[in-house]
């Protein structure tokens, strides 16, 4: 069975050369905390991937990158992590932390305490928000 975005409403199924084909929207967290996002495909159809922030002042730089692809950033970099995994364990950490110091009953929190752990968590959002140029 096929599900609904495996099927197109004309019963054609698009089919693109590799190197064309749609890029995935995941992006990824390398060991040292950089992220990677999709940049294209090479003329195997191998995913490239980039590093449009990097940390290190030294990484930054004019002009084009080298083509990382998925497979040598996994082996220079890995282990990679699904950066919406990363998101979630975050949130899990700061929800624990407000388990412990609050209480498990949520319902008994006082307001100060909801409002501070709404903000701790809004925070963890931002974090993995990408910025929006205005």
């Amino acid at each position: 069975m096929a599900t609904s975005f495996q099927t197109s409403t004309t019963g054609i199924t698009p089919v693109f050369p590799l190197w064309e084909a749609p890029l995935p929207e995941t992006a990824w967290v390398d060991r040292n905390g950089e992220t990677w996002v999709p940049a294209g495909h090479t003329a195997a159809g191998e995913l490239i991937v980039a590093c449009p922030e990097p940390l290190a002042e030294d990484d930054r730089g004019e002009g084009p990158s080298f083509p990382w692809t998925l497979g040598m950033v996994e082996r220079a970099f890995g282990p990679l992590t699904a950066r919406a995994d990363v998101e979630e364990r975050r949130l899990v950490e700061v929800d624990t932390k407000f388990l412990e110091l609050y209480g498990p009953d949520q319902r008994a929190w006082k307001r100060w305490q909801v409002e501070t752990y709404l903000d701790a968590m809004t925070r963890v959002h931002a974090e993995f928000t990408p910025a929006v140029a205005a």
